[in-house]
């Protein structure tokens, strides 16, 4: 009996040291000083899709779209960091590779001083940040900036963003962004290289990038996430004018602007843009460019984990030949959890006669994983 007391008593030694080390482990006391405090988080895109372009034919391939790894540390309560890998299909014809590749997508310093959050290093652009936030089936294809080759997503440069009048309360942050929700409204403006992060500058030029958007009715429940914007770019072109134009050792101008309406609701979100423009970030013209953009999104009612979503848009390169295309995209989503939302997708692209393009229809059924 003596003895069976005294191993009773051991395994309830080794018990509650157990309990210890797992409570130790979850508050990160067995890593070294400098590694305490940091936030790992991914977010994955990926597909099965089947395109059929006219005069190329088909696909019907599984891909790996986009994997983000981030790891974050807030240092204090004013600086923060924020490194993010990009995990890519590359298709590279000049240097033979093809493949799965990784690179940066941002690695910056966060300064939240004052009401206001500052990034340095390699930090998202305006657009993207903004159409990211109301938009959020980025998994089925890219937002219309990145989509259309003018302006991109993240790049070297120093910005500055914030609120007007502070942030709306925590029942409407349930279902939009924060770094959107500004009770009145907010600004979001930085200077950057210009060419994007997959990109080297080729000139000293510096591209200034802004968004400044406003909440009419913030006091009113039913019209409170009504929100209108513009956003701007003004630089140069990363890339010297084509062989043939006679100025070849200048840089086309670029240009770009975009006015936008936007509504948030629980149940829905509708989003529509007028964009103009000359010339993109990497262009060798700087021919007038235009084009719109309406997307939406709805809860189907008594299964609000299951939302249809459509999106159309027109964009025109070159407005002085009208040979731009349309294109269309209708999906349902399901949200099985905050980290998991699968859809299904059909996306079809009509180009103007004029332009000479090849028409496609995509059928598409992926998902986006992130936490």
């Amino acid at each position: 009996e003596l003895n069976a007391a005294k191993q009773k008593e051991r395994e309830q030694v080794k018990t509650a040291v157990k309990e210890e080390v797992k409570e130790a482990a979850g508050k990160g006391e067995f890593l070294p000083p400098a590694l305490k405090g940091f936030k790992f988080g991914t977010t994955i895109y990926g597909e099965w899709n089947n395109k059929t372009t006219d005069n190329v034919g088909s696909t019907n391939s599984f891909n790996l779209n986009r994997a983000y790894l981030t790891l974050t540390k807030d240092v204090n309560d004013w600086l923060a960091m924020n490194v993010t890998a990009d995990l890519f299909t590359s298709v590279d014809a000049a240097d033979n590779r093809n493949g799965l590749e990784l690179r940066l997508k941002y690695a910056y310093a966060n300064l939240n001083l004052f009401g206001t959050a500052t990034q340095l290093g390699m930090i998202p652009t305006p657009s993207d940040a903004y159409d990211s936030a109301i938009w959020p089936y980025r998994a089925q294809g890219p937002n219309f900036f990145d989509g259309q080759g003018i302006l991109s997503t993240s790049d070297l440069g120093a910005s500055i963003q914030g609120p007007i009048g502070g942030y709306l309360d925590e029942s409407y942050l349930k279902y939009a962004s924060k770094q959107f929700a500004g009770k009145w409204g907010g600004y979001f403006v930085g200077i950057y290289n210009g060419p994007g992060y997959t990109n080297t500058e080729n000139n000293n030029n510096k591209v200034v990038s802004g968004l400044v958007y406003v909440r009419p009715f913030p006091t009113m429940p039913t019209l409170r996430g009504l929100q209108l914007a513009y956003t701007g770019s003004y630089g140069t072109s990363n890339t010297t004018f084509a062989a043939g134009s006679g100025v070849v050792t200048d840089y086309p101008d670029f240009r770009a602007n975009i006015a936008q309406a936007s509504f948030q609701h629980e149940y829905f979100t509708v989003m529509g843009q007028y964009y103009w423009g000359k010339g993109t970030a990497t262009s060798s013209e700087e021919n007038d460019r235009k084009g719109y953009l309406v997307d939406a999104f709805m809860r189907i009612p008594t299964l609000e984990k299951l939302r249809v979503f459509g999106k159309y848009y027109f964009y025109d390169p070159n407005t002085d030949r009208s040979n731009g295309y349309k294109t269309y995209v209708a999906g349902l989503s399901y949200d099985v959890s905050p980290e998991f939302m699968p859809f299904v997708a059909f996306e079809q692209r009509i180009f103007d006669s004029a332009a000479g393009g090849n028409d496609y229809d995509k059928y598409q059924v992926g998902f986006q994983l992130k936490f």
